[in-house]
Order: structure tokens, then sequence, then C-alpha cells
């Protein structure tokens, strides 16, 4: 038997972003490692936060907070890598995240990185995808950086690795595919 969501009494004047916090980890995501780089300069971001902006032109869009340290190099360089990662990877995701004080070219480790473009970030050369984006655009809002970019160039693993997913505040992988509902 399901059981149903029942919406709840909010008072209009309390705030809700602990609440939300807790109810968006109900949204499984992706997770994806944003690259930024210029010269030996290098950044990046764990996100759980990108995705299909656009198919025609191929786009994505990410988001990262405003004082993330990639932030300056992005608007910068205006080009970026998106890296899904495999089960595999989850080392290099809690990499980028900085949370045990990586920082710069530190959260690359001695993973294999690659460029598609002479010009492009390091894209993880074991990656479920990679892509080689240009920002189109950068919106601030709420403390918050929203990247619009085209895909210049992309690959992917034709082998369908399992990606590593975030949700309920943990990394996990998908099951399997779910059987034919009757």
């Amino acid at each position: 038997m399901r059981r149903a969501v029942r919406p709840e009494r909010v008072d209009a004047t309390a705030p809700l972003s602990g609440r939300f916090v807790q109810a968006m980890r109900g949204f499984a995501g992706a997770v994806c490692v944003v690259t930024v780089a210029d010269g030996d300069e290098r950044s990046g971001f764990t996100a759980t936060s990108v995705s299909s902006f656009s198919a025609e032109p191929p786009m994505v869009v990410a988001s990262l907070k405003a004082t993330s340290s990639s932030a300056g190099l992005l608007a910068r360089t205006r080009r970026f890598g998106v890296n899904l990662l495999r089960v595999e990877h989850r080392a290099i995701a809690e990499r980028f995240t900085g949370f045990r004080g990586e920082q710069g070219g530190a959260r690359y480790g001695d993973d294999e990185w690659v460029r598609m473009t002479p010009d492009g970030a390091p894209l993880l050369a074991d990656s479920v995808v990679a892509m080689d984006c240009e920002v189109e655009e950068l919106l601030v809002r709420h403390g918050h950086i929203l990247i619009i970019g085209r895909v210049r160039a992309l690959a992917r693993d034709e082998s369908a690795p399992r990606p590593l997913v975030y949700w309920q505040g943990q990394y996990t992988a998908l099951a399997g595919p779910l059987a034919a509902a009757r």
C-alpha cells in the first residue's frame, strides 16, 4: 500500500531552508566533477546539479556556490569540463568537494586526465560521460552561480558503466533496470 504525501501547513514566517535541504535529498542526482583550468592552474568541484538544458544546440546547466574556489577561474577562462563519475570514482567525488582540504590541482590526484580540445578543461579519461563546454552565461543569484554552457565535444563509455549517484545524503549506485510494470 502506498503512503500518500500529505502537505503540511507551514508558518509563512518560518524559514524553510532546513526542511528544503532535507526534502531535496530525496532527489537522486548523478555525481559529476566539473573541471576548470588555465594552463597549470586547475580547480573543480563536485556537483549533482548538472543537467541537460537543450539538445539543439547541445547545452548543459550546472550550479556552484559563488564563494567556490573555482568561481573566479571559471569566470576568467569561460571553459569547463563535465565528468559523470562511475561508482568506482567515489574518492574522486570526495576530493573535489574540498571538504578534506584538497584545493586546486591537488583535487586531480593521480587519476588520468585528458583534453578534447586544446583550450578545454581536463576531463577524466575513464568517466561515464565527459563533455568539453564553453560558458554561454553565468547568472549570479542568492549566493550561487548558474552556469549555462554549450557542449563543444563529448565522449561516453559505450559499455554503460554504473554511474555514481548521490541520494539521501550519501553516495550510492543504481540497482539496475526496473522490470516492466504490469
